[in-house]
């Protein structure tokens, strides 16, 4: 099968999972003898047939851009030209079975409908909030958590759906139960909508402590508001358990509140800055629980997958995609996003018992076998419906 996979970003240049998703999936079905191709924006390497022209700027420098710079790239969200022609002449020189798209911001909602409207097999997953939000994250410039969709969102969303309702991909893979819910807002979506979580499958170099007198949490990501690193701060300084059992906290990443909180911190927590793979393996290596305080809708974060393929137990925000994934030793140290007192409750919950939600044997989920399996029976059943979509 000849497979073209459409991503805004791909590895070197990454920004979060979906991308490095991507480029593992590309690697896999290669391995299963299938034929991959990539389009990207602005970004060559390996499996990339097609580049779109990177205009005004790469993705991964949006961060660092101005209010009028951020605006240009969100009018390229609604229509991109030069991304719908690059893609049209993938699709025409590399002749693929199957297009699979991923994370697509700001190559607009027309590359979405370009394949379908070609009449090539499509399957899109759905990775963020991108179809409904114009930061893809539905949280706000400030770091906090939208309670609701602002109308600049609903607007902005509207009309790039628009376009795809016109031409959709035959399937929407949804990463978690969580992200599809949200996702059933759009007509157009909800009859396309299946849920294919990602696979899990343990770091290698990773050496699991033995238990010790310093009981060790462990938090690994962006150090935002919206991650509630504020909260797990709070709650961990609550509980005083660095006076009663020297416990510390390793708090891997850099963002916006670092500098504010690390200010404030004892010896206790320890800032490790922004860890490469090695570091990543390190932090696991040294951590007895880790803690994923998110108070926004995460809709499947890869930290949880990681720590459950150790076997490393997770207190978890009671939100997004979250209580899918952690393993069912877990569930009791589940907690309501954003309410200090109770994290603070479960970090003192699995300070007084840690063996009580040590993983067993046999309650990993799958891992890319089983996943690549789902993903090949998408392929075929999108190409089944491909003829309610007629060339044009």
């Amino acid at each position: 099968m000849r497979i073209l996979i459409v991503s805004s970003l791909w590895p070197p240049r990454v920004l979060g999972g979906a991308e490095l998703y991507a480029s593992e999936l590309a690697n896999r079905l290669r391995a299963g003898g299938h034929d991959v191709g990539a389009v990207t924006w602005g970004v060559e390497g390996d499996d990339v047939v097609a580049v779109v022209p990177p205009w005004p700027y790469l993705l991964d420098e949006y961060a660092s851009k101005n209010a009028a710079q951020r605006a240009v790239m969100h009018g390229l969200d609604l229509f991109n030209a030069a991304a719908r022609r690059t893609l049209d002449h993938a699709l025409r020189t590399f002749r693929p079975d199957v297009v699979h798209s991923h994370g697509v911001p700001g190559m607009s909602g027309a590359v979405l409908a370009l394949p379908s409207q070609r009449g090539i097999a499509h399957v899109h997953t759905i990775h963020d909030y991108w179809l409904l939000c114009q930061r893809l994250s539905m949280v706000k410039r400030s770091g906090v958590a939208c309670e609701q969709r602002c109308r600049s969102c609903v607007t902005i969303s509207a009309a790039r759906n628009a376009t795809i309702a016109r031409h959709p991909p035959q399937l929407l893979l949804a990463v978690s139960e969580a992200v599809a819910r949200e996702h059933q807002v759009l007509a157009w979506a909800r009859p396309r909508l299946r849920v294919v979580p990602n696979p899990v499958e343990p770091l290698t170099g990773v050496e699991r402590r033995s238990a010790g007198s310093t009981l060790t949490f462990g938090y690994i990501g962006q150090v935002a508001r919206y991650k509630g690193v504020h909260t797990l701060v709070d709650a961990f300084l609550a509980t005083k358990l660095s006076d009663v059992r020297q416990a510390r906290l390793l708090i891997a990443g850099t963002g916006a509140v670092r500098d504010e909180l690390a200010h404030r911190t004892p010896a206790s927590i320890e800032w490790l800055g922004w860890v490469d793979e090695r570091g990543k393996r390190d932090f696991y290596s040294a951590i007895d629980c880790l803690v994923v305080p998110s108070e926004w809708k995460d809709p499947a974060p890869l930290v949880v997958n990681e720590a459950r393929g150790l076997g490393v137990p997770v207190i978890g925000a009671r939100i997004g995609g979250i209580p899918e994934l952690i393993a069912p030793e877990s569930a009791p140290l589940l907690f309501p996003s954003g309410d200090v007192v109770a994290l603070q409750q479960q970090l003192e919950a699995f300070a007084a018992d840690p063996a009580r939600y040590a993983s067993r044997e046999g309650s990993r989920p799958p891992g890319w076998d089983v996943h690549l399996d789902r993903v090949l029976r998408a392929y075929d059943d999108a190409r089944m419906s491909r003829t309610a979509s007629r060339p044009t």
